[in-house]
């Protein structure tokens, strides 16, 4: 069975970003995916949330499929799954964000509840050039297509999308000759896994 590519529409310039992720994305069955559209971070999406001091980088959304809805004023159009992807062109790299994740355990001091547990939370990634920051980005809604569409055995969770990214982008890194940075992105993700396995 031949898997179709998916309709890409770029405004931040990422050309060889989005070469990469289609060729990781060849043995997989795009069918259902309408369109991807990449477009640059706008000042008011890059500014902190409230009560917060890091600024995202990135904002990623797969939207899932929505059927007919002849009810509907105006009717709703039936579509498939779809993704957007914002990320921020300044010239401010390397840069960090925070992204859900499995956050290191703390000990706490009540009865029947063990002394360390791993929650979920939010960890820092950082990013060390926009191209990186594309790929991390792409690659967390790809990563939620293929787990929705039951392509991968994995459940659909931010804190996986996430992990996701970081091997793509680590990957990417070491094809442009950026070791350090990869071993960096590496190294976070061994973090990830240490945590999610209750290994920290």
């Amino acid at each position: 069975m031949q898997n179709p590519s998916f309709a890409v529409t770029d405004r931040t310039d990422a050309a060889d970003v989005i070469a990469f992720l289609r060729a990781k994305m060849a043995a997989y069955d795009m069918r259902l995916l309408d369109w991807v559209r990449l477009s640059p971070m706008t000042d008011a999406q890059h500014a902190p949330e409230p009560g917060g001091d890091i600024p995202p980088v990135t904002i990623s959304t797969c939207w899932t499929p929505r059927e007919d809805n002849p009810t509907a004023n105006p009717p709703q159009p039936e579509h498939m799954y779809r993704i957007k992807v914002n990320v921020w062109q300044g010239s401010d790299y390397p840069l960090e964000e925070a992204h859900w994740g499995r956050i290191p355990p703390r000990p706490i001091r009540r009865r029947n509840i063990p002394d360390r547990y791993t929650t979920r939370g939010l960890c820092k990634w950082r990013y060390p050039d926009r191209l990186a920051a594309t790929v991390h980005a792409l690659a967390r809604p790809l990563f939620l297509y293929l787990a929705n569409t039951r392509q991968v055995a994995l459940n659909p969770s931010e804190s996986n999308a996430s992990a996701w990214g970081h091997r793509w982008a680590a990957e990417w890194l070491r094809r442009h000759d950026q070791e350090h940075d990869a071993e960096a992105m590496v190294a976070q993700l061994m973090q990830w896994t240490l945590i999610q396995s209750k290994g920290l």
